[in-house]
């Protein structure tokens, strides 16, 4: 009986240090990064750079990644690109996404999807965030104020080559649209 207490008594004191309390009253048990807000505009000019930008926290500071995974009409979806967070931005990152467009005509007809999400180092995954955006002949959006603070801060690029349904089911890449 003394043997079994004794055990007992050890794994709660284990128990107890591995899920110790922290200031805000929560535990270290590890939690997912947070998206906080993202700002792209919805429309896009041909042959555009386009920005997506985004705040994120996590509450552990061990965020690694940015995950970037676009869907299109006609396409489906195109491979997962990674951004790699940078040290300093572990906590808190805030700043713009970038993905460079071909000038193809050919683009006004489809519509795309643009998902985001952060990692963190332990794998945990914040919530998806979806971004629509299409093609049109505009003028660009102005940066709303609220995202003045960071509208140099780049994070990365969404190296992801994409091209219109149109040309895709032609036959793709001989379009004469590349831009890379």
């Amino acid at each position: 009986m003394r043997k079994v207490v004794q055990t007992v008594l050890v794994f709660l004191m284990l128990l107890g240090c591995a899920a110790h309390q922290q200031p805000d009253g929560t535990t270290n048990v590890d939690r997912p990064p947070v998206i906080l807000a993202t700002y792209a505009p919805e429309v896009i000019r041909p042959g555009a750079i386009w920005r997506v930008y985004l705040r994120a926290t996590d509450p552990d500071g061990d965020m690694k990644e940015i995950d970037s995974v676009i869907w299109q009409t006609g396409y489906g979806y195109y491979s997962t690109d990674i951004t790699w967070v940078k040290k300093g931005d572990a906590k808190e990152l805030a700043g713009y996404l970038y993905l460079n467009t071909p000038p193809d005509p050919t683009l006004l007809s489809d519509r795309f999807i643009l998902t985001l999400l952060v990692v963190d180092r332990e794998g945990n995954k914040s919530e998806p965030v979806e971004v629509p955006f299409h093609f049109d002949y505009v003028e660009p959006e102005k940066l709303p104020e609220s995202w003045q603070d960071v509208a140099e801060n780049r994070l990365g690029g969404i190296l992801v080559k994409i091209q219109s349904s149109f040309r895709y089911n032609l036959g793709g890449e001989g379009d004469g649209y590349s831009i890379f």
